[in-house]
């Protein structure tokens, strides 16, 4: 049996998100059979925003969980009848709380097994997936940190269902270059939204000293707003692959004040650049993040940060030195 009958993902359709979160090219890499389902919701809500709206809340109810993308019925029936014409022997939902099917019977060949990968932070998991989600149609479920563990352990779900995988990253296309020479204020950088702290970012930098940091923020319009007036802050347009690849490797420090956390890509990407990270110790950062070789603040408190920036600012030598460190240890994830 070849590796694409045995396994069968199921996945949103393949998006820029869809890849650089690294489920797509994780399902590739396994050799897998790909089903993939998009957001209905969302392109009818284009056309009207009432319809749409309630499409969603509608799957939200249905489903039991407030991230879900699949049209109740129609796409649960439609998966299950592209999946019959080549069954697998383990079929995974590679994105848990966007889709599960509230009957797993249809994924399931003679003797196969349903797996879901869950990706929520143990902060949002109450809100995020309701007891009406059902737990019980996964043989199997994966987590992203030990974080996620206790929510599953009281929903029901016995402990040798559960595995912690932590998150990959590619190191190959992730890697260090040639930096260019400046003597100028510290360079760093804050990629992406999802629990990111950028209002705790914004203060730090509004307290910060002119002359010692510049904080460039690479995030949706919506997060905008915590910048405005901010000094010493460039917020960047839309950034090509490239472009995104040159702020990590270029970067002094990847700025990243978290809400919670379990994976994250940004992270993981930084350091395979061989540029530290600036990140405070929640979530499932103990176990992405080496402190030895990263700046790793027990909380945010502002101050602290600043003057570590302060400090880092006065002493170029110390983050040179962890720049080999902190690529040798992303190397781990590859």
């Amino acid at each position: 049996m070849t590796a694409n009958q045995s396994v069968c993902a199921i996945l949103h359709a393949p998006d820029e998100f869809a890849s650089r979160s690294g489920m797509l090219p994780l399902a590739q890499a396994l050799g897998a059979r790909t089903l993939f389902y998009d957001f209905t919701w969302q392109r009818l809500q284009k056309r009207s925003w009432t319809l749409g709206y309630r499409l969603r809340r509608f799957g939200n109810a249905y489903y039991g969980s407030e991230w879900n993308a699949l049209v109740p019925f129609r796409d649960e029936r439609r998966l299950a009848r592209a999946f019959s014409k080549s069954p697998a022997k383990v079929t995974h939902f590679m994105w848990g709380e966007f889709a599960s099917p509230r009957d797993s019977t249809p994924f399931r060949s003679p003797g196969g097994l349903v797996v879901g990968t869950f990706h929520c932070s143990a902060r949002r998991q109450q809100s995020v997936i309701h007891p009406r989600f059902k737990l019980d149609v996964f043989d199997a479920i994966t987590l992203m940190s030990k974080t996620q563990e206790p929510f599953f352990l009281e929903r029901g779900v016995p402990e040798e269902r559960l595995t912690t995988i932590l998150h990959g990253v590619d190191s190959t296309y992730f890697t260090p270059a040639n930096r260019v020479p400046r003597n100028d204020t510290l360079r760093l950088l804050l990629v992406g939204s999802t629990e990111r702290d950028h209002e705790f970012a914004a203060l730090v930098m509004q307290k910060l000293p002119s002359g010692i940091a510049t904080l460039r923020v690479c995030t949706s319009s919506t997060q905008h707003v915590h910048y405005k007036g901010v000094r010493n802050v460039e917020v960047l347009p839309f950034l090509g692959e490239a472009a995104f690849l040159e702020e990590y490797q270029q970067a002094d420090i990847l700025f990243m004040p978290m809400l919670d956390c379990t994976a994250n890509n940004a992270i993981l990407e930084s350091m395979a650049c061989g540029t530290p990270v600036m990140v405070n110790r929640v979530g499932g950062i103990p176990e992405y993040v080496d402190s030895s070789n990263n700046i790793v603040m027990d909380d945010k408190r502002a101050d602290e940060w600043v003057e570590r920036l302060t400090q880092l600012a006065h002493g170029r030598d110390e983050m040179a030195a962890m720049r080999p460190a902190v690529r040798q240890w992303a190397e781990s994830f590859d």
